[in-house]
């Protein structure tokens, strides 16, 4: 029996890992499952639903750390080494490009236990990005790097990272573990109807709402767009968010909102967000993992950001930039005078089987 420690600190992190826990359950693959749940988002909103609506096992070990990113990152790679030296996994298992990625791979390999990161290959090519260090860094310490796409595996290759470059490193294409979590509950995708009248917004990454005249002009142009065209706009407020909104409009900035045509909602659930997708007719968002949820459930996307990782959504055409917010009417309009042209049925991110794949992999390589 090969062991595995899974490292989670975010929202989507446990989507993914919700898929490829369904099949570690197969005691047929030999492969017991450890989770570290690193505490990086730590309120139940923005954790704890996603654990219960995935039906997650609980995790084995929930670190409490600081919300000082330095010192935080300090404290996650410490639990890290304590889960390791307790649990003596025959591997570590990350996904994506939060700072528990990041904590968990320098953790591992200042051990010696092999790392696998899942959804490896991504660049923005904006180091302005956190996100952006930290796939870097991820993938250069990992031992086994699963692509959501052969765009990723070809980004490695320039980077030097082939399998075989160095005994044990395997790249490959898995497809993308969130298209195995949306089909699996969210059902297949279908054109929204002709008198859908909402979008959806999303808004939380700092370079968007740490500044309270950028927040506040994304608000505005995102309201003045859509009551041009008759939309609302649904938008669950991210907590970083609110709490910047609340100091641009005060404690009444959910009444503020509302007067500019959008449903202020509370923090969103996994499953509530595949029905919203399935009723909204956009999506605008600044979200890596709802980028490619829009293109799942059939939706183009506005992506608020002056770059994505996501470049094949771009290439197809069923999502466009948009940097400023003083944009965001002209590109929504051109998404919805494109619409009737767009293909949501190529396998961009595989055919929903991604987890079989890598757990098969992953068995493997584990017992090479």
């Amino acid at each position: 029996m090969k062991r595995v420690l899974t490292v989670i600190g975010a929202r989507p992190q446990w989507m993914k890992a919700s898929a490829l826990s369904r099949i570690l359950e197969d005691p047929a693959l030999g492969i017991e499952e450890r989770v570290l749940h690193t505490g990086q988002h730590y309120s139940h909103d923005m954790a704890g639903r996603f654990v219960d609506e995935l039906n997650l096992p609980a995790a084995h070990h929930v670190l409490s750390v600081s919300n000082v990113p330095a010192v935080r990152m300090g404290q996650m790679m410490e639990g890290v080494m304590a889960a390791i030296a307790q649990d003596a996994p025959d591997a570590v298992i990350l996904y994506g490009d939060t700072d528990s990625t990041l904590a968990g791979a320098w953790a591992a390999s200042r051990t010696g236990t092999p790392v696998v990161h899942i959804e490896a290959g991504l660049r923005s090519f904006d180091r302005s990005m956190p996100e952006e260090i930290n796939r870097i860094l991820t993938d250069a310490l990992s031992d086994v790097l699963f692509c959501p796409s052969k765009a990723a595996v070809d980004l490695l290759a320039k980077e030097g990272i082939v399998s075989g470059a160095r005994e044990g490193l395997q790249v490959e294409v898995s497809g993308d573990l969130m298209l195995d979590t949306a089909r699996h509950f969210g059902g297949q995708p279908k054109p929204f109807a002709p008198e859908a009248d909402t979008v959806l917004l999303t808004l939380h990454r700092p370079s968007n709402v740490d500044n309270p005249n950028r927040l506040k002009a994304w608000v505005e142009s995102a309201g003045a767009a859509a009551q041009a065209k008759g939309w609302r706009v649904r938008f669950p407020v991210h907590p970083r968010t609110a709490q910047v909104a609340e100091r641009i409009y005060g404690a009444s900035w959910r009444a503020q909102l509302e007067s500019f045509g959008f449903d202020a909602l509370e923090p969103a659930s996994y499953l509530e967000i595949l029905h919203f997708l399935k009723e909204v007719r956009q999506v605008w968002t600044d979200s890596g993992g709802l980028q490619k949820e829009a293109y799942f459930m059939g939706r183009p996307a506005a992506v608020l950001r002056e770059a994505t990782e996501w470049t094949e959504l771009l290439d197809h055409g069923v999502a466009r930039l948009c940097a400023k917010p003083a944009e965001l009417d002209s590109v929504i309009t051109a998404l919805e005078e494109a619409y009737a042209g767009m293909d949501f049925s190529v396998p961009l991110y595989g055919d929903g089987q991604a987890a079989k794949h890598i757990a098969q992999t992953l068995r493997t390589w584990l017992n090479r």
